[in-house]
């Protein structure tokens, strides 16, 4: 559901004029497919495996979906990214997003559905974090890690880390949860 969810904003961004970049964090890319961009010659594992300041401006492309909701793309190769924890490899999104940020109204980040390097990374470049779950046993426990997760990010990398909420997806009427 995070990526529907993440492509319902950039709708509703979209809808309300504003200027939308969507990063697919996630080597599923699915926001990368549903966003249907012409083509995507750089991915955010390309601007990850540089990190150069600035350096995501060079993959953002114009969504399929018109000249306001832009992409930094992904594919499956970006898994290889989610491992490797060093010092720094956390702030590798946020130093690539240097100086492109501020093209933009709103920056939405679909992240993979574990708790890892990739996951990290989007914190670190984020002010405000959403969970999304569904209403079952294990999901809230994996809701519960994911606030966990933004405390960690918070109090150690990024202390302009908010919540902004949690995002109840599918839910179903005939669960007790």
């Amino acid at each position: 559901g995070k990526t529907t969810v993440t492509l319902g904003l950039a709708g509703a961004a979209q809808k309300a004029g504003l200027r939308t970049l969507v990063v697919d964090m996630d080597p599923q890319a699915n926001a990368t497919l549903g966003l249907n961009p012409t083509v995507v010659p750089l991915t955010v594992g390309d601007v990850l495996a540089d990190a150069r300041r600035g350096i995501a401006a060079e993959a953002i492309v114009e969504s399929g979906w018109g000249p306001t909701v832009h992409l930094l793309g992904s594919e499956a190769s970006l898994t290889h990214r989610d491992t490797g924890r060093t010092a720094d490899s956390a702030n590798r999104l946020r130093n690539s997003l240097d100086g492109v940020a501020q093209r933009y109204d709103l920056i939405l980040i679909d992240c993979p559905p574990a708790i890892g390097e990739l996951t990290r990374n989007a914190l670190v470049a984020a002010t405000q974090a959403v969970v999304v779950t569904e209403a079952g046993y294990f999901a809230l426990r994996g809701a519960e890690q994911a606030l966990d997760a933004i405390t960690v990010v918070r109090d150690s990398l990024n202390p302009h880390l908010g919540t902004a909420g949690i995002v109840l997806n599918r839910l179903r009427s005939s669960t007790k949860e």
